[in-house]
């Protein structure tokens, strides 16, 4: 485990957005396949008539595509967090050598950047992520642009809602203590439940939402 993630951290200084494409692809595959084998699972209105569903790795494909798309805004996006809100030494405050004031003051100023990321991204990165997550679902799989409209009113707000008794916790700890090239390898471990999640909104969800209508 050591030696491969040396291995992935050479990969990443070296060529950061190709090693976290792959990573997001890896985990973004992991998360639709799980999803789908809890759907396989969950009961559905005609169950009796319904026929025993396989895996549709077409849906996993578009899966991975977006994930895989979308990684270099990810990695810009930390990148720019960095730059705006810059904090001193994520590990002064640890310091016993440094005086109790000091260290006040450290964590002080680590917990005004860490928010002010925070606030940034749960207001700004997360809602567009998930506009262009649906929207891009349905569009590849041939809902056109009306399709990918209702998607995303029907379903980012809720999901938005969903995420936000999440991410907080995950991504203040992201912000404050982990080095950037980790940070979004960091979330995305935790995202492997999450595109789980957001596997089955966008696909067993609607379907429940459009039966329902």
């Amino acid at each position: 485990m050591a030696t491969f993630f040396r291995f992935w951290t050479r990969q990443a200084e070296a060529r950061p957005f190709v090693t976290v494409a792959a990573t997001e692809a890896c985990l973004s595959a992991c998360g639709d396949l799980i999803a789908q084998t809890i759907g396989k699972h969950l009961p559905t209105h005609n169950k009796a008539d319904a026929p025993e569903r396989g895996y549709d790795l077409w849906r996993t494909s578009r899966f991975v595509l977006f994930a895989v798309c979308v990684s270099p805004l990810g990695v810009k996006w930390h990148r720019f967090l960095d730059r705006a809100f810059p904090i001193r030494s994520q590990t002064k405050w640890f310091q016993s050598r440094a005086s109790k004031a000091k260290r006040r003051s450290e964590q002080k100023h680590i917990a005004r950047q860490v928010a002010k990321r925070l606030g940034c991204d749960l207001m700004l990165y997360e809602p567009t992520m998930y506009g262009l997550f649906f929207s891009s679902m349905a569009i590849m799989e041939g809902a056109g642009l009306e399709g990918a409209k209702y998607r995303v009113s029907t379903l980012l707000l809720p999901t938005y809602l969903t995420g936000l008794t999440i991410s907080p916790i995950i991504q203040s700890i992201n912000f404050a203590f982990v080095p950037l090239i980790y940070r979004v390898p960091f979330g995305s471990s935790f995202d492997l439940i999450w595109d789980s999640y957001l596997s089955w909104v966008n696909n067993e969800k609607l379907a429940m939402i459009e039966e329902g209508s």
